[in-house]
């Protein structure tokens, strides 16, 4: 039996599409996989929760892109973990990341999946690899679309490989994972726009609104 925590950055929480992509990923997990999520924010608040999360064999980490780099809530956690392991000797824990973004390209994930690689070196954790998600808007917005459907495919086969490691330990995966969704570039800026402008009808502002300047 394997047991795998989710931690997840993102502070939209349940909300949020890293928390879709992780409940998709268990889906895909055999029974013999154990899965809780926690939220970085609830781990701020009670840090007790550290001593269950050093417990797991194997941990996700999860969350958006915000300018290159993690949320600072995500940033703020990996302080206050690293403070809290750095006097245990011999933790054996497998370490992934998934980190979605708004462009189109993930290859855009990169840099901070490399952050936290550094980061799991810096505290002897085994780093496996990160998975680089593009378009994270569309793939989270689209619920109802199925994982394995044409425009979210390379996103399953990254869960596939995932899921591989995590079940097999397996030495075949141990490059970084980037994929984009199956959509051209200008369907998927036309589908930005619009869903910009219906946000904006919404909290009753036109469309020249947003092109406004706040000084």
């Amino acid at each position: 039996m394997t047991n795998l925590c989710f931690v997840n950055g993102s502070p939209r929480k349940e909300r949020s599409g890293s928390s879709y992509l992780l409940n998709e990923l268990a889906k895909l997990l055999d029974n013999n996989v154990n899965t809780k999520e926690y939220y970085i924010s609830n781990i701020i608040k009670d840090t007790t929760l550290l001593e269950e999360i050093i417990s797991y064999d194997k941990i996700i980490f999860a969350c958006p892109l915000y300018v290159d780099c993690f949320p600072s809530t995500m940033l703020e956690f990996m302080a206050i973990f690293e403070d809290f392991i750095k006097d245990i000797r011999n933790l054996k824990i497998d370490i992934y990341c998934v980190v979605n973004c708004g462009f189109p390209e993930g290859d855009q994930n990169r840099t901070a999946i490399n952050i936290m690689k550094n980061y799991c070196t810096r505290l002897n954790l085994n780093w496996r690899f990160g998975v680089g998600i593009g378009g994270g808007e569309f793939i989270a917005g689209s619920k109802d679309m199925p994982l394995n459907s044409y425009m979210k495919k390379p996103v399953y086969k990254a869960f596939l490989s995932l899921k591989d490691d995590i079940e097999n330990n397996s030495s075949a995966h141990t490059d970084n994972i980037i994929v984009n969704p199956n959509m051209p570039k200008f369907i998927y800026k036309l589908a930005g726009h619009i869903g910009w402008k219906s946000m904006a009808k919404k909290n009753n502002l036109k469309t020249k609104d947003l092109y406004k300047q706040i000084y």
